[in-house]
C-alpha cells in the first residue's frame, strides 16, 4: 500500500471574481500593452543601421591612406591614353603590358571608372589674373568670354577617370605594397598619387552613386 505522508496537497487557488469596472480596466491595460509591443516591433524593423556601423573606414594616417577595420586602403589615379589613335602595334603593346601587370600583381585590387567634373581652376586663375592686369576693353571682353566658357565646361562636362584601389592588412603589407607598385608599373598601368580631398570624393561617390560630384 502506497504511503502519502510526504505528499503535499495544494489547494486549488480560488478564482477571484472581478467587478465589471475591473474587467474593463484589465482589458484596457492588455490592449495598451499589445499596442506598445506592436509599436516597438515596428520601430525596430524600420531602424536603419548607421553608416558608421556599415562602412569599414576608421581614420586617415599620415600618408593619407585610409585606416579600415581590416587594415589599410589607398587610391591611385591611373594615367590614361587615347587608345583610338594608337597603331595596332602600340595597342597590342598596351594589352600585353596590362596582362603582365594582372599576372604579377596577385593581391586584391579594384579598378574604378568614374566621371569627374572637368577641372578648369588653373585656367580660370590665369584668366582672372590677366583681367586684373589689363585695361583694354576689347581684351577684357575676350577674356571674360573665355572665362565663361571654362565655367560652363566645369559645370556641364565630365571626364572619365580611372583609379586603382589597393588593400593592405598591416604596416608591413603597406610597405611591401608600395615597393611592389613602384616596380610593377608599366606603360599600361602608370599610377599617380592623388590628394586626400579627391580620395574622399571617390569614396563618397562609391557610397552615393546617384549623387553628382561638384
Amino acid at each position: 500500500m502506497k504511503k502519502f505522508e510526504n505528499i503535499k496537497i495544494v489547494n486549488k487557488k480560488e478564482k477571484v471574481k472581478l467587478s465589471k469596472e475591473e474587467k474593463v480596466k484589465l482589458k484596457e491595460e492588455k490592449t495598451k500593452e499589445k499596442k506598445e509591443l506592436k509599436e516597438k516591433k515596428k520601430e525596430s524593423k524600420n531602424t536603419l543601421i548607421s553608416n558608421r556601423e556599415v562602412l569599414p573606414f576608421l581614420d586617415v594616417d599620415e600618408d593619407n591612406f585610409f585606416v579600415t577595420k581590416q587594415g589599410f586602403l589607398n587610391l591611385y589615379q591611373v594615367k590614361t591614353r587615347d587608345v583610338s589613335n594608337l597603331s595596332e602595334y602600340e595597342t597590342m603593346l598596351y594589352i600585353y603590358n596590362f596582362i603582365h601587370f594582372l599576372r604579377n600583381y596577385i593581391d586584391d585590387f579594384k579598378i574604378i571608372a568614374m566621371n569627374f567634373p572637368v577641372n578648369t581652376v588653373k585656367q580660370q586663375e590665369y584668366l582672372n589674373k590677366k583681367l586684373e592686369e589689363t585695361d583694354n576693353q576689347k581684351y577684357i571682353g575676350f577674356l571674360e568670354e573665355k572665362l565663361n566658357e571654362l565655367k560652363f565646361l566645369e559645370t556641364h562636362r565630365n571626364n572619365k577617370e580611372f583609379f586603382l584601389m589597393v588593400f593592405m592588412k598591416n604596416e608591413v603589407d603597406k610597405e611591401n605594397l608600395l615597393n611592389k607598385l613602384n616596380h610593377m608599373q608599366n606603360i599600361s598601368i602608370t599610377l599617380k598619387n592623388i590628394n586626400l580631398e579627391k580620395k574622399m570624393k571617390i569614396l563618397f561617390k562609391l557610397n552615393n552613386m546617384n549623387t553628382k560630384l561638384m
